[in-house]
């Protein structure tokens, strides 16, 4: 399979785009632990990547979301199955980290799939998590961003929050290959679970689904509409070198609501990405 995207196995039961069904294939082709992770797991089943596992599949499933009310309503609703259900806002390092949850409530770290997506800090949520073993990690990625430009956030800081090119770079270094990206997710088995039997052994570049990407312009929030940042990879052309820094000057004579400008360090990191904010 080497040059074949696994997403034509894709479906979705609760997921957005195919993950349920590409996670299906992925569990045919390798043995795992039956302990499925997932950030972020709002009522537990809307847009879940884990969902079909532990409701369907009898896996043990670990979930943790940070609205008390959403966590609460999943307990209740789904009390009867074999699910530790955690009310948490995760940061990627110290006393709420995934490692010190996982520590400190003994549970075994080597889980088969954990799926990342708290719409935020999830690059430096893997980037720092040592304790937690997993076999698949699913991990959300901004579809604006196009596949060759390796771009992450400075950690505490939330702007355009991670490429998928720099998910690779980072699963490289962590001992995973990239072996799938659906529209907004990275899928990734640990490498001596790879077999290019059955995953593509290809790089980023050609995993990537690039319809999402508005060329020129990216977005912060994937809706360019809502982002009055203006952020483009490459060069602007003389037009927006002229027009969009005063439209950002009005702006900010406004004090628009939703006008931020960037932080120095995020500028910085774009600019090492060729990301140009104006």
């Amino acid at each position: 399979m080497q040059k074949n995207k696994i997403n034509v196995f894709g479906r979705n039961i609760t997921s957005q785009y195919g993950e349920d069904g590409i996670i299906e294939y992925i569990l045919k082709h390798i043995n795992t632990n039956k302990i499925c992770v997932e950030f972020g797991a709002w009522d537990g089943k809307f847009l879940s990547n884990t969902f079909s596992l532990w409701h369907d599949n009898k896996w043990q499933g670990i979930l943790v979301e940070a609205d008390k009310e959403k966590c609460d309503a999943l307990k209740k609703r789904y009390s009867s199955y074999n699910i530790n259900v955690f009310n948490k806002l995760l940061e990627p390092k110290r006393e709420n980290s995934i490692d010190a949850l996982f520590k400190n409530n003994q549970l075994n770290p080597n889980v088969g799939l954990i799926s990342i997506d708290i719409d935020s800090f999830d690059y430096h949520i893997w980037k720092n998590m040592e304790y937690v073993n997993p076999d698949i990690v699913i991990i959300e990625h901004n579809p604006t961003i196009p596949g060759y430009v390796e771009y992450y956030d400075p950690e505490g800081e939330t702007f355009l929050k991670c490429s998928a090119k720099a998910l690779e770079t980072l699963g490289k270094s962590k001992g995973y290959k990239l072996i799938c990206c659906t529209k907004t997710n990275s899928i990734f088995i640990k490498n001596e679970l790879f077999n290019n039997e059955f995953f593509p052994d290809m790089p980023v570049e050609y995993l990537f689904d690039y319809s999402f990407c508005s060329s020129p312009i990216l977005s912060a929030d994937r809706n360019p509409v809502h982002n009055l940042i203006p952020i483009f990879y490459g060069s602007p052309n003389k037009f927006h070198k002229i027009c969009y820094p005063i439209i950002n000057r009005i702006l900010a004579l406004l004090r628009h609501k939703n006008y931020k400008r960037p932080s120095k360090k995020i500028i910085a990191q774009c600019e090492k990405a060729g990301i140009t904010v104006l």
